[in-house]
């Protein structure tokens, strides 16, 4: 077993797959692991939709410039939140991405997020509507591709403790 620790200090955003799709539960494992987020007040405002359909998955990628690594992924997972169900689901929706994230690379796949949100234009998400019919209440936050990954990133640099830490009071 891998410890959490390790988990969240090795996983990557991978933005090349290998052609051979994961089995689907695993899949649907990434988005058991997000219902378990907090949210606030428990308000879970979370809905999702796996894709798989070659042809759709290339119109997603269209999405914005930052999501054209969508295209060799095998499932792209659309995050979606219900806006009136919380006043913190952004907030509510960037845990349960992370959960996501962490579940998929303890799993051994490779996962990225594309963002789709964006507060000063529905442009992104209305693309996403053109290929996905999604209610117009719901909010489309984020395209994340997953598949067995066909790369490994080199790590970043992460700030130490003494950059982040400004006071122990």
């Amino acid at each position: 077993m891998q410890d959490i620790f390790e988990i969240i200090k090795s996983r990557r955003s991978i933005r090349k797959y290998k052609k051979d799709a994961p089995p689907e539960d695993l899949i649907k494992r990434c988005i058991e692991a997000a219902l378990y987020a907090p949210s606030a007040r428990n308000s879970q405002p979370w809905y999702f939709i796996i894709v798989k359909d070659k042809e759709k998955i290339m119109e997603i990628s269209k999405a914005q410039p930052f999501t054209k690594f969508l295209e060799s992924a095998p499932y792209v997972v659309i995050a979606l939140a219900d806006e009136k169900k919380s006043n913190h689901w952004l907030e509510d929706m960037g845990c349960a991405l992370m959960c996501l994230l962490l579940e998929a690379h303890s799993l051994g796949l490779g996962a990225c997020w594309g963002a789709i949100y964006n507060p000063e234009s529905q442009e992104r998400e209305d693309h996403i509507r053109k290929v996905i019919p999604i209610p117009e209440n719901i909010r489309i936050i984020a395209c994340i591709g997953i598949g067995y990954p066909d790369e490994i990133p080199h790590p970043k640099k992460v700030k130490t403790l003494e950059e982040v830490i400004m006071k122990i009071i």
